[in-house]
């Protein structure tokens, strides 16, 4: 569906009520089931909830330990749009823990394609709810830039520490052409991340 650069995205008053309605009852329902599962569920002899120990134990023990896995799930569930994480810090504190500069990119943009790839399809398939929870002008002021600058728009966005997780998002809302969305994505996170290394291997000892 292609949405006109200078089309209104009207909201019927009754509707916005009930989407914020329904999505502050998710979300307490999501809170009162995490709050539950840590005072009472965590201990709980379970296979299923062994199982969940065990998996997010695994994630939390890795990422802790700044392993090469763990630096991959740092990265691809710090990328997704709704969790509100800075990709650099991250990415220096993995730096810090003295791996190679070439296995830190790769497993950083590894981990970052499988979330924004997540994005993108979150916002192609849920695209009336992303742009309710975006904001009409917000939405059609993003479109608008990215229409009129196309691919460098994106390149500049994930190239400056700026918060691309959502923009991959919207890329997926408006149906933005995929390889046009990785190839801008990838570079513009590769750029980024080459610099931050090259900075703190030769520039930190000029200043």
């Amino acid at each position: 569906m292609e949405y006109a650069p200078d089309a209104m995205f009207t909201y019927n008053q009754k509707s916005k009520r009930t989407f914020s309605v329904m999505l502050i009852i998710v979300v307490t329902v999501l809170a009162l089931l995490v709050t539950y599962y840590a005072m009472f569920l965590r201990h709980s002899e379970s296979p299923i909830i062994l199982a969940i120990n065990m998996f997010f134990g695994h994630i939390i023990g890795e990422i802790t330990a700044s392993t090469q896995l763990g630096l991959f799930y740092a990265a691809m569930f710090g990328g997704l749009f709704f969790v509100i994480m800075s990709m650099e810090l991250l990415f220096i504190t993995f730096f810090d823990a003295g791996h190679h500069p070439a296995v830190l990119i790769s497993m950083y943009l590894l981990g970052m394609t499988v979330a924004y790839s997540v994005n993108y399809l979150i916002g192609m398939r849920l695209g009336g709810i992303s742009k309710k929870i975006i904001g009409p002008q917000q939405f059609y002021k993003i479109k608008g830039v990215i229409n009129k600058h196309g691919g460098l728009a994106i390149f500049v966005f994930n190239v400056l520490p700026l918060p691309s997780q959502p923009l991959s998002a919207m890329l997926g809302v408006f149906k933005y052409n995929r390889p046009r969305f990785y190839t801008f994505f990838l570079l513009g996170q590769g750029v980024k991340y080459t610099a931050i290394v090259l900075f703190f291997m030769f520039g930190a000892s000029l200043i």
